[in-house]
């Protein structure tokens, strides 16, 4: 009984938290995985570029974690962390745009971003969107626009438009799926919905990987919130405030009706629930506070209203991103500072 005692003293020495959250590299696991999910249907709708695309953008960063742990003997546990970078990269690439410049991209900012960092684990920009800043400059031309008329923003739903013009192709069994929606749930919520937003909803054919299946982007962030692997205060708050401010005011600006926005079009084109869910809170950018992260998702909400408006933007949520950055890092100032003035004012009661 004695050696038993001492075996449990010894364990509850070594390890005498317990975790409330789940560690950065479960975290990063969980959504490695959710990333093969989104491949696996690339590969399933023949998506071949994307795939290449996606492949060399995440052997760049394994190979530059490689040369890390060789040479700095970063920790094993790193490397999930490092494949997530890779894929999100080139997930956030158009899928025409050149392999081998985009891993050219992917080695020099993540290794300058590192250095940047003093080999430190977090710095306050993401790496991920500086990347996709800096290919978008060398390769504009890759990057998709899409065209929307002010007569569309005065309708009360200009995805609808885009959707019969063809920029969103509606797919074979739509027709099907929302005959049935509308029959059988729609009907007792005296709502129709009209044929072709099933097929944006899941697959809006956009050349960027990352904004093409919104509902497995859904689907994730309902996973990765039922057990903590992610905050709901930023993405939450920060989806509220552009999607109530893209309803309010952006047919105002074309001459259309106040409150009447395309919300569907907003979120689900321009992959903004994409980078709410996995970039907006990237590990070591966001404030620590509660009142800090409020205030973070306020500002990036009204930031991604001005530069993607209505949507359709293929840039302008990295944007957003690098601009919240750089407000994050403001207000971690205001934070360190508040909590030094309360430590002196703590140690002058004393």
């Amino acid at each position: 009984m004695k050696t038993i005692f001492l075996i449990k003293k010894k364990y509850s020495i070594v390890r005498p938290f317990i975790y409330k959250r789940p560690s950065i590299s479960s975290i990063n696991i969980k959504i490695f995985i959710f990333m093969l999910v989104q491949i696996f249907f690339l590969a399933l709708y023949k998506s071949y570029n994307a795939l290449i695309l996606i492949g060399s953008c995440t052997l760049a960063s394994f190979l530059l974690f490689i040369s890390r742990y060789v040479s700095k003997k970063e920790p094993i546990y790193n490397i999930f962390g490092a494949l997530i970078q890779g894929l999100f990269i080139g997930m956030l690439l158009p899928e025409t745009y050149p392999p081998f410049t985009a891993a050219c991209i992917t080695i020099i900012v993540l290794l300058g971003v590192r250095y940047m960092s003093s080999n430190h684990t977090n710095i306050w920009v993401n790496a991920i969107a500086f990347s996709i800043l800096c290919a978008w400059f060398i390769g504009k031309q890759y990057f998709p626009e899409y065209s929307i008329t002010s007569e569309m923003l005065e309708m009360k739903n200009p995805s609808l438009s885009l959707i019969q013009n063809g920029t969103f192709p509606i797919s074979p069994i739509d027709s099907t799926i929302t005959g049935f929606l509308n029959q059988y749930i729609f009907k007792f919520l005296k709502v129709y919905v009209p044929e072709g937003y099933i097929s944006f909803l899941w697959d809006s054919h956009s050349l960027i990987p990352a904004f093409r299946f919104n509902i497995l982007t859904i689907l994730s962030s309902i996973v990765l919130f039922s057990n903590d692997s992610i905050d709901w205060v930023v993405p939450s708050i920060f989806l509220f405030v552009y999607a109530l401010l893209v309803r309010l005011f952006v047919p105002v600006f074309a001459g259309g009706t106040f409150n009447s926005g395309d919300i569907i079009l907003a979120l689900f084109s321009s992959g903004t629930l994409f980078t709410a869910l996995f970039l907006l809170q990237w590990f070591g950018t966001t404030p620590t506070t509660r009142t800090g992260k409020i205030l973070y998702s306020i500002f990036c909400g009204i930031i991604a209203f001005i530069l993607v408006g209505a949507g359709t933007s293929s840039i302008g949520m990295v944007y957003t991103i690098l601009l919240g950055n750089i407000f994050s890092a403001i207000v971690k100032v205001l934070e360190t500072n508040a909590e030094l003035r309360s430590v002196k004012k703590a140690g002058d009661f004393e």
